[in-house]
């Protein structure tokens, strides 16, 4: 790792191929410019590799992946690249300004749009519509996460610039499989047993798999759009 690399948080192993790793693993891997610690889903997870990445001399941390529309004019792979992270209780982190700026312009040159506002982290996964629309009245959000302000406090404590860079999967009337959420581990990896049992338990849930599938394939090319547009996210000028 060169000190001048992007430390970027990533919570699924499957959002971390998105980023060029082709058989990524928890904890540290390298990519070209980059320094990645998949961290597993949640805002524990996430604070603890930021940490690790800016003890490792990282000149900037960027939280990485997909995330969920609050928004319903958002829909699976538009990118979301937020100006302010907020907490449910108000506290709120700023992106750095002058990177995001080079960032989007970079992308406007390779006709992607990326989305600012608000993005929303919440410790559990928002599963339906009715949740979603709570979420965007209190927050004024436009899409959610559970990893991201976790990472902008450590940056902010360790005086270094916070980007974030996150991909629709699942749009605002969506309505998330019980089946997927509980049959992954924290790394996204599947526990065969547990999705066929909630499969069986609710088989319509199984009507939802292929949708959620294409949606997820739309995030994953929209952020490998993002990372050919701009290697190492425009991080230097």
């Amino acid at each position: 790792m060169t000190q001048a690399a992007v430390g970027v948080v990533v919570a699924l192993l499957s959002e971390a191929k998105a980023l060029g790793l082709r058989a990524p693993v928890p904890g540290f891997n390298d990519a070209a410019g980059l320094r990645v610690y998949v961290s597993g889903i949640g805002d524990v997870a996430a604070k603890l590799a930021a940490e690790k990445l800016a003890d490792e001399g990282c000149a900037a941390l960027l939280s990485f992946g997909t995330a969920g529309a609050l928004d319903s004019a958002l829909e699976p792979g538009d990118v979301v690249c937020p100006s302010t992270v907020v907490y449910m209780d108000g506290h709120a982190v700023e992106v750095d300004s002058e990177w995001r700026a080079r960032l989007a312009a970079r992308c406007a040159e390779a006709d992607l749009t990326l989305v600012d506002g608000r993005l929303l982290t919440t410790r559990l996964t928002l599963l339906n519509a009715g949740i979603k629309y709570l979420a965007r009245t209190q927050s004024q959000a436009v899409a959610v996460d559970q990893e991201s302000s976790a990472v902008g406090d450590v940056a902010k404590a360790r005086g270094l610039p916070f980007l974030v860079v996150r991909a629709i999967v699942d749009d605002a009337e969506a309505t998330l499989p019980n089946a997927v959420i509980d049959g992954v581990d924290a790394y996204g990896r599947p526990k065969a047993v547990t999705m066929i049992g909630g499969l069986l338990k609710a088989p319509w849930q199984i009507a939802k798999l292929p949708g959620l599938a294409r949606s997820f394939n739309a995030a994953q090319s929209s952020l490998r759009e993002v990372m050919r547009a701009a290697p190492s996210f425009a991080f230097h000028s």
